[in-house]
């Protein structure tokens, strides 16, 4: 048994993010801000790649690579959840909040901290002065006897390191904290005791010393066994700390005992360290610990090499042996190696040493981890041991500032720096914003993090909020619909949804929101009027734009002008016009008395065949709509409407009745009016929401609706949300360019699953397997009648705005009454949505 004290333990001082250690090693250390990875093509990827080769080539000798894995804490969740948010004035996001944070606290989300540790030089005689002031039985000794000169000198030569590095992982300075919840962490290893993660919530502070607890280390277990065994036998630590006996850690350290000659491939067979995640009851923490030298000591070394085997073999030339073979071979093998680093000039040659400590609550269970994993390496050809022996000092390579130890040159490797760039460890696949409401969790990344989608923040920082999302029938486009919508409307923001559904799925749904307007087109009690909705400075042209279309007429055609002369801002005041039922009296009064001018005949008659059938039109005596409300449903299910086929053909739109003709024009006016009153700024945020996209994107006023609303929501506090089964056909344009955030939920046809991966940003070519996962693997029905298990609904592909592509699940509300108002329909109004199965569905 060895105690972990003073010989274990490096720091004899703190100061910020540097550490003074007991040897003399003067370290700074960093938090790294690992790169977007995921699902991404493989161009990005390789840009990842050389971000690490920049990285690797110019970190100084004795370089330490962290990846630590620990509980995401739960309180820096519910901080971003509110960020932004006045919950004084948001009392229904209050109690969304809450639900929240106790569903992620049940789910209990881990999350990976990355840190960069570099030596900074040598401390001075001072510092061994100071090293002799022990505090008690702490290793703790006063910082405040560091002069800020001394401080001064080592963080410029830090800077210089991150200056050559450049600015791709982001570095900053780690608080002087840092260092005692690592040694914590380290010590409760998989157990209970295992402290969550650090997060802006204040789990560190500026504290200038570090605390560090005592404890032992028990290789092999042996106090758990009454008969002494040998600790060769079992490569298990077991960690004690004597003033928290719940805190026992069974620990096992990994390491790469080879790896596959014929190379790694990059992408998709280098990124070994991301098999790490996803392992049930233990934690898994890495560190890498590095070296380099310049291309020109390596082909110098090599020469001198060559020379030897070349001398050996001569030595052997009249020998017939696999002696001669095996040298002839390994001369191979080093010319080749040579030829590499001859041919590219940037390279370095990067020895390494990779440790993969693993900790949990009991021997077993650390041990089925360990194996878990190494049935994982296989299929990276990559062989993992346990070395006996050695395991304490795996162990003490993953503490910053730990002088060098011989297990970490006998389990060294050694590749050319743009292989090394290849393993790519400072990646997440995290997906989502850093704020706003939780939508669901992270299914790539095995830790299962809360996705946050900010979309009312995504102004603040210049991003688009609008979205679209694809899907088959039945795969959850208008559960999330409505989910962004109820989010919106309660964080104080407004949304207004077109509802297609025979059945009136979202007027249901408004049903469950207070003072809620529900609007009937077929049978209206407000006015589409657009010479009454807009102001008139734009009102003509408005008119023009919805009139024309309906009337089958071209702006150049003789009725045509008729109508833009008459529509002019100044026409309409000489003319009083003031509602379409007006212009259709002026037409015919002009028609009347203009009896040789047989356009205002034409314009007339045209309109005569449609005033009596749309009273949404030209019945005045109806109170214009005003989007003052905060959720406002409009159904249009009534109304006929061209297909995307009939949209897109030139022959069968010029054909298209005048039922559908009408139908468009009133699905555009509607876009229009949403338009107008949320892209204005009234400081409230406005959500336009869509379920038939093909009639936002395929025709004239409604991509221009979409562009608008792509290109400036985040200038005026909006966004619209619209939903397709075919991205291929319907996401064109700006809803194809302009609107970031994709989200792909079940598809299993063949053709609109490829268009959905593609219209994601997926490189099928690269990743065909995502195809099959998409159809079958994503909500698959399953249960009893085809249905989706509770446990398996909501699963989808997403794209955030920072082009990070991942998947998830979508949660759906905490709130039970929001939970149940979304998933149920008037037509099974006891089906999906009951409480137990909400509650069975998250846990």
């Amino acid at each position: 048994m060895t105690l972990f004290e003073r010989d274990i333990q490096p720091t004899a001082a703190v100061r910020g993010n540097l550490q003074f250690t007991h040897s003399g090693l003067v370290t700074a250390t960093y938090f790294i801000n690992p790169l977007g990875y995921g699902l991404r093509r493989s161009s990005d990827k390789m840009e990842v790649k050389q971000a690490h080769h920049a990285l690797i080539n110019n970190l100084p000798g004795g370089a330490l690579l962290l990846g630590i894995q620990a509980g995401l804490n739960t309180i820096d969740v519910l901080t971003k959840m509110v960020e932004g948010v006045d919950l004084d004035d948001c009392e229904d996001y209050a109690i969304e909040v809450v639900g929240s944070f106790e569903r992620i606290r049940d789910i209990r989300p881990l999350t990976r901290l990355y840190l960069l540790s570099i030596p900074v030089g040598a401390s001075n005689s001072g510092i061994s002065a100071l090293s002799r002031m022990w505090r008690g039985s702490t290793t703790t000794i006063d910082a405040a006897a560091l002069s800020r000169a001394d401080l001064d000198e080592y963080l410029e030569k830090a800077n210089e390191t991150l200056s050559r590095i450049g600015g791709d992982f982001d570095p900053v300075p780690v608080p002087a904290a840092l260092f005692q919840w690592l040694w914590e962490h380290y010590l409760s290893r998989g157990s209970v005791a295992d402290p969550v993660a650090p997060t802006t919530a204040g789990v560190l502070d500026e504290a200038t010393a570090a605390v560090f607890r005592s404890a032992a280390l028990d290789e092999g277990a042996q106090t758990d066994s009454s008969r002494r065994i040998r600790p060769s036998f079992v490569p298990v630590i077991k960690v004690v700390q004597p003033d928290y006996t719940y805190g026992v850690s069974y620990q096992s350290m990994l390491t790469p005992n080879s790896f596959p000659y014929g190379g790694m491939t990059f992408p998709g067979g280098s990124e070994f360290l991301s098999v790490l995640e996803g392992l049930d009851n233990a934690t898994v923490d890495w560190g890498i610990r590095v070296s380099t030298r310049p291309a020109e000591q390596v082909l110098k070394s090599n020469e001198q090499n060559l020379r030897r085997l070349g001398e050996q073999m001569d030595q052997r030339d009249q020998e017939v042996s696999f002696a001669q073979n095996t040298l002839m071979a390994k001369a191979k093998m080093l010319g080749e190696y040579n030829q590499h680093f001859e041919v590219n000039g940037g390279e370095s040659e990067v020895s390494f040493t990779t440790v993969i400590a693993v900790g949990g609550i009991s021997r077993d269970a650390t041990l089925e981890a360990v194996n878990t994993l190494k049935r994982r390496y296989k299929r990276f050809q990559i062989d993992l041991t346990s070395p006996i022996g050695a395991q304490v000092d795996l162990w003490s390579m993953l503490l910053p500032g730990c002088p060098p130890r011989r297990a970490f040159d006998d389990f060294a490797h050694i590749v050319p720096s743009d292989m090394w760039a290849g393993f790519v460890p400072f990646t997440t696949a995290e997906v989502g914003d850093d704020s706003g409401p939780i939508i669901g969790v992270n299914l790539l990344s095995g830790n299962f993090e809360p996705i946050h989608f900010g979309i009312m923040e995504a102004a603040l920082h210049d991003l688009s909020a609008s979205f679209a999302v694809t899907g088959e029938l039945g795969s959850g486009k208008s559960y999330f619909l409505k989910l962004m919508a109820v989010l919106v409307h309660d964080m104080g923001g407004q949304f207004l949804a077109i509802d297609r559904s025979q059945v009136g799925e979202w007027a249901h749904f408004a049903a469950s929101i207070d003072n809620a307007v529900v609007i009937d087109l077929a049978e209206p009690k407000v006015s589409l009027d657009p010479l009454r909705l807009f102001e008139p400075r734009i009102a003509g042209e408005r008119t023009l734009d919805s009139i024309l279309p309906l009337l089958d007429l071209s702006p150049t055609s003789g009725p045509g002008a008729t109508a833009s002369n008459l529509l002019t801002a100044k026409s309409i005041a000489e003319n009083g016009i003031q509602s379409l039922r007006g212009f259709y009296d002026v037409v015919r009064r002009l028609r009347d008395t203009q009896v040789h001018d047989q356009d205002y005949a034409d314009l007339a008659a045209r309109l005569g065949t449609v005033v009596e059938r749309v009273p949404v039109l030209f019945d005045a005596t109806l109170p214009p709509l005003r989007l003052t409300a905060s959720a406002t449903v409009v159904r249009t299910h009534k109304l006929a409407l061209p297909t995307a086929e009939e949209l897109t053909s030139p022959h069968l739109y010029n054909r298209l009745p005048l039922t559908k003709r009408l139908g468009t024009a009133l699905y555009e006016l509607v876009g229009v009016a949403a338009r107008e009153a949320f892209l204005s700024d009234n400081g409230r945020f406005g959500l336009l929401v869509g379920d038939e996209a093909h009639h936002f994107t395929q025709t004239q006023v409604g991509a221009a609706v979409t562009s608008d609303f792509s290109r400036d929501g985040r200038k005026h506090l909006a966004a619209i949300g619209l939903a397709s089964h075919d991205p291929g056909a319907d996401f064109q344009g700006a809803a194809h360019n302009l609107i970031p955030n994709r989200f792909v939920f079940r598809q299993r046809d063949e053709t609109l699953a490829r268009n959905s991966l593609e219209w994601l940003g997926v490189d099928l070519d690269e990743a065909p397997f995502l195809l099959q996962i998409l159809r079958e693997e994503t909500s698959p029905p399953s249960g009893p009648g085809r249905q989706v298990p509770i446990q398996r609904r909501g699963e989808m592909f997403m794209r955030d705005a920072l082009n990070r592509i991942g998947r998830g699940k979508v949660l759906g509300p905490a709130r039970p009454d929001r939970a149940e108002a979304i998933t149920s329909t008037p037509s099974s109004p006891s089906g999906e949505g009951t409480l137990a199965k909400q509650r069975e569905a998250v846990t």
